[in-house]
């Protein structure tokens, strides 16, 4: 009879041990507690992201993917805006015109053509004839001769090349007009010139003055002859000017 009780003991004893160990094992899982291969490629993983080509990506308004390099910001980032520049000029004879489209073209920037709403003719522009228009406005402090159209979002622009003859020792009457009708304020105005060798006659000065919240820069002059081949000289201008 003990011999029987000592086998039930025993037995019992093996059935506990057995139900100890299954339960150690479940709450092992139930922690989650990743295998250390598992934890290691996850880091592997985040390296090879952090180092994939060397860009970090972003999202716009509309969740387009943009990339930047490191250490690159930017416009809306830093402040600091391309300068937008528009070469305005008026032209009679298509010296000037030569002139301004070489300029734009090596500054890339926006022309706009002074256009007079009453079109010079060749009659008009004899000098020998006072009493022609073109020598009879020149005349006339006051002419402000009409301009077709007008600039679009001219607030934009932060340098203004203005481009014109020279009648007589001082801009086209139409000038003035455009002048009149635009706020410089804040802007820099850099005048350009074309004659027959009269130089600028005092006009950036004169610009200055009429335009007292803009800064004037030193203006350029070419001759007639020279107008269709101006590049050089007006490459070197632009570095005198600062707009290189």
């Amino acid at each position: 009879m003990k011999k029987l009780f000592s086998v039930f003991v025993i037995l019992a004893l093996v059935l506990g041990l057995a139900a100890c160990g299954s339960k150690n094992n479940g709450e092992g899982t139930s922690q989650g507690t990743a295998p250390e291969s598992s934890v290691q490629t996850a880091g592997d993983e985040s390296s090879a992201n952090g180092d994939a080509g060397g860009t970090v990506a972003s999202s716009d308004a509309q969740g387009t993917a943009q990339t930047e390099e490191p250490g690159e910001s930017s416009p809306e980032e830093t402040g600091e805006a391309g300068t937008k520049a528009l070469v305005v000029y008026f032209s009679a004879t298509g010296n000037t015109k030569a002139v301004a489209e070489t300029l734009a073209k090596l500054q890339d920037a926006d022309i706009y053509e002074i256009v007079p709403e009453q079109p010079y003719t060749d009659e008009d522009l004899n000098y020998n004839d006072r009493t022609k228009r073109a020598t009879a406005e020149q005349n006339d402090p006051d002419a402000r001769p009409a301009i077709q159209g007008s600039i679009t979002d001219f607030e934009q622009y932060e340098v203004v090349y203005v481009g014109y003859p020279i009648w007589w020792g001082d801009m086209p009457r139409i000038l003035y007009t455009f002048f009149d009708a635009y706020d410089f304020s804040g802007k820099t105005i850099a005048p350009f010139c074309t004659s027959g060798g009269s130089g600028l006659s005092g006009t950036p000065g004169t610009i200055a003055e009429m335009e007292t919240g803009a800064t004037v820069l030193d203006g350029l002059h070419i001759s007639d002859s020279s107008a269709d081949n101006a590049e050089s000289a007006v490459a070197e201008w632009l570095t005198d000017i600062g707009q290189d």
